[in-house]
């Protein structure tokens, strides 16, 4: 039952206490009631923007998960419960803890983690006479798709290689702390909007910003509802790729926000409805914003990269409808393995 609700006696008590005031002065009485019970909701559940202390151990070694295969932040983090990054496991399990200061110990299924290990991945043994020469078991590899593989095994006719998440259909030992109480994210964080090319790189560099809380990408500033990403990849949806970045205001501003959308977009401000190789008006460029301080900030921005002579062709015009994208887009880069962490710097690699 509910932890904050009084034993019987004591309700007994307390509900007669209060039928010996007339009703004029029960009144404001069961109105302070409901209002601190609204107020002093503990427990998270899916929407709320909450803080966390957490960690990750091997379930089976009880060792810490502190290698470059975590690639997101551990210790004290903030999150929007169901809203992607992380684990699924600590979105799922931190409406479990009963209150502030509660500190809660769960084994995470695979599912919970990394997923289970994909054949289709590895491992796999590819001939000897295909590979570059003074491969050894443990060095990592990169494939021609752009992804990382490690080397398992070396023999006299081929190498053994996978592509799998190193902690692929491991389970976790998760230890998680609530630090503040639960608020609807609404009430707390900020949102903006960024269309730089290829949706995948755009959310991992918005991800390692401070003070982005949660992001999602998707499409905007189409004609239909409910686009797919292959209708939108046709041209005649009129919508782009874009990025939904949720941030808590007072850790980073909405300029500097735009100043990293054009330092990720670089000279590929002049050209029309291109990024990099790739083209179309589903990679046109755009700041969207949802106010007009956005508005204002976002211009200024845009006029201090004039050049004389080169017309910038990104757009700044009002939010539209954002459609997220399908999930195994969100959060694509981090789920291949590269790093989600706010400190870090390695080299973003937009890969299919």
């Amino acid at each position: 039952g509910d932890q904050g609700a009084p034993p019987p006696m004591l309700a007994t008590i307390f509900v007669s206490s209060l039928s010996l005031r007339s009703p004029a002065s029960r009144a404001p009485i069961a109105r302070l009631v409901r209002r601190s019970s609204a107020a002093v909701r503990m427990t998270a559940t899916p929407g709320d923007y909450v803080k966390v202390r957490y960690s990750l151990a091997d379930a089976a070694t009880k060792e810490p998960l502190t290698g470059p295969e975590a690639v997101f932040d551990q210790g004290e983090v903030s999150l929007v419960v169901g809203a992607g990054g992380f684990i699924p496991g600590l979105h799922s399990r931190i409406p479990s803890l009963a209150a502030v200061g509660a500190t809660e110990m769960f084994t995470l299924t695979p599912a919970e983690c990394f997923g289970d290990a994909n054949p289709a991945l590895g491992p796999a043994r590819v001939p000897l006479a295909s590979c570059p020469p003074g491969l050894e078991a443990g060095m990592k590899v990169r494939l021609a798709t752009g992804m990382k593989a490690v080397v398992t095994e070396v023999d006299d006719e081929a190498v053994t290689i996978d592509a799998n998440h190193p902690l692929a259909g491991k389970e976790l030992e998760l230890t998680v702390e609530l630090l503040g109480s639960p608020q609807p994210a609404a009430d707390v964080l900020q949102t903006a909007t960024f269309a730089g090319g290829c949706f995948w790189g755009l959310e991992l560099a918005f991800q390692r910003e401070t003070g982005v809380v949660t992001t999602a990408v998707g499409y905007t500033q189409g004609s239909i509802d409910d686009p797919t990403y292959e209708a939108v990849c046709s041209g005649t949806t009129g919508h782009t790729e874009a990025v939904l970045v949720k941030y808590d205001p007072t850790e980073v501003s909405y300029n500097r926000l735009c100043e990293l959308f054009w330092e990720r977009l670089g000279d590929n401000r002049f050209l029309l409805n291109q990024v990099g190789n790739d083209r179309g008006t589903q990679y046109r460029h755009g700041i969207y914003t949802h106010d007009e301080a956005q508005a204002e900030v976002a211009a200024a921005s845009l006029e201090k990269l004039a050049v004389d002579g080169k017309p910038i062709h990104t757009e700044v015009l009002a939010a539209e409808k954002f459609w997220d994208a399908e999930d195994y887009h969100q959060q694509y880069l981090q789920k291949g393995g590269q790093d989600a962490k706010k400190s870090a710097e390695e080299t973003i690699r937009c890969y299919g």
